[in-house]
């Protein structure tokens, strides 16, 4: 009888000790920043904030308070969680909760909407309301058809980032995009991206718009199925010359388009007439399908990550005049491989060929740049959805943004919630508890073993 009873008092001992060490750890790690008391999982990292926002946290020199609107029982823990991680990394952001049940006074101070997120920065006077419903984005297709809400994207680096961007930035920029000659419509990725970067899109028709806006900061001509004009070629000619910024994606075209190869003859580029492809580096057999190879030194390619790529279809090539004009430097950032081919209705030429170049010229106050990329499909939603990992929309804004020296690029796509293993968020704080209280367990029953020889 006193055995047993000494076995069970060794018993309630142990038990005692692993208990006050299960809950003297959850006070510790209640008390343990956000990143540190939850790992990313995911397959593609959808809650792990990237070296875009780490940056943009670690310059800010205002403060700025996020609002979580809501009530707090319906709102998504990963959401509240990756609030909580900006809060983490810079000093200089406040995360506060508005429950908007009990409190529905301070939503309509704050002049808020429920359900959603509130950046706010005082110091600007400015605000950006983000719906968390653009925050976790589902299938309406399928809830349409099957009745059954499914997740798709994952957009809260995307839409935080932008917000505290834009509450604390006071720039503003203005970008045309042309129409009238078949342009291919930007996207919703692009526009989307364009938006989170602070820059406001416009079309203009040079025909019917009486020219260039003059506070047109960025003219985009994307794809046109048809030339120039004459007078729209001077037009576009007298805005760079003025110290204008163009982006050109220009595509394939079967028809002859002198008026637009003469914008970029004068600034040391030449549209060849046919279509690229490459011998050694091309997707699925198809060597019209291209994995372009990135020139480093660019700053369009730099920050570009090196494990991942781009791929563009069926691209115009490009190729640099022998003789520069004056005071024109080119800078190829994008080209086939030594296996290179301009493929025309007469033959195969084999060379390397440009797919993107930035041409600078230096101007009497200032300089112009025209920006030329090969293809539409380096923006085109149906490839970068279908491959999330491609570089294509990170070429695009750092060139896009490279035209303003008060401007950084700060869009961050959104990240895929197809693959159900994306969805594992809480397994990494518990992995730690775990760990740290199999070396308590294992000491307290030392001391047990230590006890019961000592007794005996």
């Amino acid at each position: 009888m006193t055995r047993k009873l000494k076995k069970g008092g060794y018993a309630a001992i142990l038990s005692v000790i692993v208990i006050a060490a299960v809950v003297l750890l959850n006070m510790i790690v209640g008390r343990l920043p956000e990143k540190v008391r939850q790992w990313d999982l995911s397959g593609t990292q959808i809650y792990t904030v990237g070296d875009t926002t780490k940056e943009l946290l670690a310059s800010l020199d205002k403060d700025v308070t996020i609002y979580v609107v809501a009530d707090p029982s319906a709102v998504d823990d990963r959401i509240t969680s990756f609030v909580n991680r900006y809060a983490d990394l810079s000093d200089h952001i406040k995360v506060e909760n508005v429950d908007s049940v009990l409190h529905p006074d301070q939503v309509k101070q704050l002049n808020a909407e429920n359900n959603t997120i509130l950046v706010m920065c005082e110091d600007n006077g400015k605000t950006e309301t983000i719906q968390m419903s653009d925050i976790i984005k589902y299938d309406q297709m399928s809830y349409y058809y099957y009745g059954q809400a499914k997740e798709t994207e994952f957009d809260g680096e995307g839409q935080l980032t932008s917000a505290v961007s834009y509450v604390t930035n006071d720039v503003q920029k203005n970008i045309y995009v042309t129409e009238g000659h078949g342009e291919a419509a930007l996207g919703t990725l692009t526009s989307d991206m364009l938006e989170k970067s602070g820059l406001t899109v416009n079309t203009i028709n040079f025909l019917t718009g009486g020219g260039i806006p003059e506070d047109c900061e960025l003219l985009m001509i994307n794809a046109p199925a048809s030339d120039l004009a004459d007078d729209e070629k001077t037009m576009v000619t007298d805005y760079l010359d003025g110290g204008g910024n163009v982006l050109l994606i220009a595509g394939y075209s079967d028809k002859d388009r002198p008026n637009l190869n003469a914008v970029m003859t004068a600034y040391g580029l030449n549209m060849e007439n046919g279509l690229a492809a490459d011998t050694k580096s091309y997707y699925q057999n198809n060597p019209y399908y291209i994995f372009p190879t990135l020139v480093s030194g660019s700053e369009i390619t730099t920050g570009i990550d090196r494990k991942s790529t781009a791929l563009i279809l069926q691209s115009a090539a490009f190729s640099q005049l022998e003789t520069l004009p004056d005071e024109v430097t080119v800078e190829p950032f994008m080209e086939t491989t030594d296996g290179g081919m301009l493929v025309t209705e007469n033959g195969q030429t084999p060379g390397t060929y440009i797919l993107g170049a930035t041409a600078v010229k230096t101007l009497d106050s200032g300089t112009a740049r025209l920006t030329v990329f090969g293809t539409p499909s380096l923006i085109d939603d149906g490839l970068n959805s279908t491959f999330t990992n491609l570089t294509n929309l990170d070429l695009f804004m750092n060139a896009v943004t490279a035209n303003f020296e008060d401007v950084t690029n700060v869009s961050i796509p959104s990240k895929s919630l197809e693959v159900t293993y994306n969805t594992v968020t809480h397994g990494g704080m518990w992995g730690i508890v775990f760990i740290l209280v199999i070396p308590v367990i294992t000491v307290a029953a030392g001391l047990m073993v230590w006890l019961k020889r000592r007794r005996l």
